[in-house]
């Protein structure tokens, strides 16, 4: 089915739209509550795209160090063990259910891996599937930010990060993409185009000085060939820092989505000096997609 398009004077045809079929859904379970904002989220996600949900929970193993300890410490980290796993197999049941009721095929694995292991077995995971569905990390909980950062670096597939307390679902009323040119931006929108191609609007937002950038523009002429109405933003530096820029500019108006690379710069000066990503990954409260 060809569907044609004015524009420009003439007859653009446009052909079927891409799509993503295969869902992974990436799931840490300890002793926080339990993700239903991402769950839900990824359900919606695959039902709207007609595609197949896989889900991977790893039931969080606790594991002493390698120093004699008492037997009633070993009782203890054995008791937890068995609790994270019986509410993984729970959770992973609830999702089974819930995705079979909104007409989704869906399959759950559940593991019981340690942070480090959780994350090999994520990465080669995620690069059998089409996008990558995370909870953002919460709060100071850096092995949850460790564990989401070596999803974006090892996984080779675009990675959607949403927010615990999102509620709106995977709407696309309202697209963001953070543009500077580079490849990891390229990327992002070539991986994000699925989705560009059905919002209803697109803005493309530089964070620069220069007044006469023409960055923006130059990407919406693209972007506009795929069918979203598009709009540009240069946004002045605010502190000299691009994310908090981005950040003020999202917090302004209702945003449905931010398309973004990731680490713009080097693992090291993202130590040093932080960066956009770092910020949007903890701080964000829009669903992101990342491409590395």
């Amino acid at each position: 089915m060809m569907d044609r398009r004015s524009g420009e004077g003439r007859t653009i045809e446009k052909g079927p739209r891409m799509a993503y079929k295969t869902i992974q859904l990436l799931l840490t379970v300890n002793e926080n509550p339990r993700a239903d904002a991402v769950i839900d989220h990824a359900i919606e996600f695959a039902r709207r795209e007609g595609a197949h949900l896989s889900v991977l929970a790893n039931a969080q193993r606790v594991d002493l160090p390698g120093i004699p300890v008492l037997p009633l410490a070993n009782a203890i980290v054995a008791e937890i063990n068995d609790e994270r796993l019986a509410k993984a197999k729970n959770l992973g049941g609830h999702v089974e259910t819930v995705a079979r009721l909104a007409g989704v095929n869906a399959d759950c694995a559940i593991v019981q891996l340690a942070a480090d292991e959780a994350g090999t077995a994520f990465c080669a995971a995620s690069r059998l599937c089409d996008l990558v569905i995370v909870a953002q990390p919460k709060g100071v909980l850096l092995a949850e930010q460790r564990l989401i950062e070596k999803v974006l670096f090892g996984s080779g597939c675009a990675v959607l990060v949403v927010p615990q307390e999102w509620d709106a679902g995977p709407s696309l009323a309202n697209v963001v993409v953070a543009w500077d040119g580079g490849a990891r931006a390229a990327r992002a929108v070539t991986d994000a185009m699925p989705l560009l191609e059905q919002a209803v609007r697109v803005e493309v937002v530089c964070v620069t000085d220069d007044a006469n950038d023409v960055r923006g523009a130059e990407l919406a002429r693209r972007l506009s060939r795929h069918g979203p109405r598009v709009s540009v933003a240069n946004l002045p530096f605010v502190g000299a820092e691009a994310g908090r820029t981005l950040m003020q500019h999202l917090g302004s108006m209702p945003v449905s989505l931010l398309v973004m690379g990731a680490y713009a710069h080097s693992r090291l000066m993202q130590v040093v000096i932080g960066g956009a990503t770092k910020l949007m990954l903890t701080e964000a409260r829009v669903p992101v997609l990342y491409s590395f």
